[in-house]
C-alpha cells in the first residue's frame, strides 16, 4: 500500500476519527521539532499582525475572507 493510498484511505474515515488520529499523529512528533513548528507559526502570526497594524486597509471582515475561499472546487 502507498502512501498515496493510505492518505486517501484515511480521508474517508469520520471527521471525529480523522481529528483523533490526527492528534495521534502530532503526539508522536518529536517535542524539538512541535517547538520549532510553533514557534514558526507564532513568528509568522506576529509578522501578519504587524502589516494589518502598518496597513490596516488590508484587513479583511471574516464574511470577506470566507467570499474568496474555495474548498474542494466549491465556493465557501
Amino acid at each position: 500500500m502507498t502512501a498515496t493510498s493510505i492518505s486517501q484511505s484515511l480521508l474517508l474515515l469520520p471527521v471525529a476519527e480523522r481529528v483523533a488520529l490526527a492528534d495521534q499523529l502530532y503526539a508522536s512528533v518529536p517535542e524539538d521539532w512541535q517547538r520549532e513548528a510553533d514557534q514558526a507559526w507564532l513568528s509568522e502570526a506576529e509578522r501578519r499582525s504587524a502589516e494589518m497594524d502598518e496597513n490596516p486597509e488590508m484587513e479583511l471582515s471574516h464574511e470577506a475572507f470566507l467570499s474568496g475561499v474555495q474548498v474542494k472546487g466549491h465556493q465557501a
